[in-house]
């Protein structure tokens, strides 16, 4: 059986008999590339020319079908599969189409990382920090019901469009809203989607009125339940929320598709609350989808979103109203 490497380096040598005759001269590259979360993983890169729009093809999970038993040439097969599925998708046969600006700020959107967990990952990307959380941009270049095919803006590109990073990330905050945000009652979303029972209705439409059994637990996402955590940078929709749940609240980060809005009622415990997102990030969520374990407060009156820990330790000067503004900017407060 063949080691890591080996597996690698016979992908490479062998891929363009599986692949179409036009890629016969393509240039193939397998790297190290350091994904979300500062994970490291192995990936093949097929291009015709450098500005070619192209997937990076992890090849960490092909090595483990490989080591389970499915035969070599069959995993080479199934890699390229993956190559020319991408070739059939429509929105990405157009080259270069990266480097448009005005082609692709409609189909940029954000994924909320925790900054403290994707230092190496956010390197070359580009980034706006926001308290515990970093604000990185990616362009949709492909989107079906299932999956989206992504590609994250980087120093090199924002420098060509020539674009201001105060401009960038207003549009980037507006090319999400078709994506249609989604507020709804944590328990009734989880019967809809789990065992098709009821319909969750959306809080954030003009009108609707919350009525909750038990502790109210609210889930905020988008219609496509994809990459729905970054919507905790919209002001308007905390502000909703917290209309919605009549007091403030602490947010959950569940996982980069969505966070969990809890009420703050008498005995809620910040401590305890991390605690629990840790634990279920641990055994519950891949690692690739963890958003952090850093639980947030949101200030109904101030409209500021912290950190809950910071907060919980800082009460007894909040209550003995000795907080300044100076003070609260040390803390880290962000106003988003």
């Amino acid at each position: 059986m063949k080691n890591r490497n080996e597996f690698f380096e016979y992908v490479k040598e062998n891929i363009r008999d599986y692949l179409p005759p036009h890629l016969e001269n393509a240039q193939l590259s397998i790297y190290e590339w350091i994904r979300e979360n500062d994970r490291k993983m192995h990936v093949l890169t097929i291009r015709l020319s450098e500005k070619d729009t192209f997937p990076n093809i992890c090849l960490d999970g092909f090595y483990q079908c490989y080591q389970d038993g499915k035969e070599l040439d069959a995993c080479v097969g199934d890699i390229a599969d993956v190559y020319i599925a991408y070739g059939s998708m429509e929105d990405a046969k157009e080259p270069g189409i990266i480097w448009d600006y005005e082609k692709v700020k409609d189909r940029l959107f954000i994924r909320l990382c925790d900054l403290q967990w994707n230092q190496d990952y956010l390197k070359d990307k580009v980034y706006t920090v926001h308290g515990d959380f970093a604000a990185a941009y990616y362009i949709a270049i492909y989107e079906d019901r299932e999956k989206i095919l992504k590609v994250p803006v980087t120093d090199v590109l924002i420098r060509t469009w020539g674009i201001s990073m105060e401009q960038f990330h207003k549009d980037a905050i507006l090319a999400e809203r078709p994506r249609q945000p989604v507020l709804a009652d944590l328990n009734t979303l989880c019967s809809e989607m789990l065992l098709g029972i009821g319909k969750a209705e959306n809080l954030l439409a003009e009108g609707t009125v919350y009525h909750s059994t038990g502790i109210p637990m609210l889930c905020l996402t988008n219609r496509r339940k994809q990459f729905g955590a970054s919507l905790i940078l919209h002001g308007d929709i905390l502000r909703r929320a917290g209309e919605v749940l009549g007091s403030n609240y602490f947010v959950l980060p569940s996982s980069i598709h969505e966070t969990i809005l809890v009420p703050d009622i008498d005995g809620s415990d910040a401590q305890g609350l991390c605690l629990m997102v840790k634990e279920i990030n641990e055994g519950k969520v891949e690692a690739c989808e963890q958003l952090s374990d850093k639980v947030q407060y949101y200030d109904r009156e101030t409209g500021v979103l912290e950190n809950a820990l910071d907060r919980e330790r800082r009460l007894p000067s909040l209550e003995e109203g000795s907080g300044s503004e100076e003070e609260d900017e040390r803390d880290g407060l962000t106003n988003i």
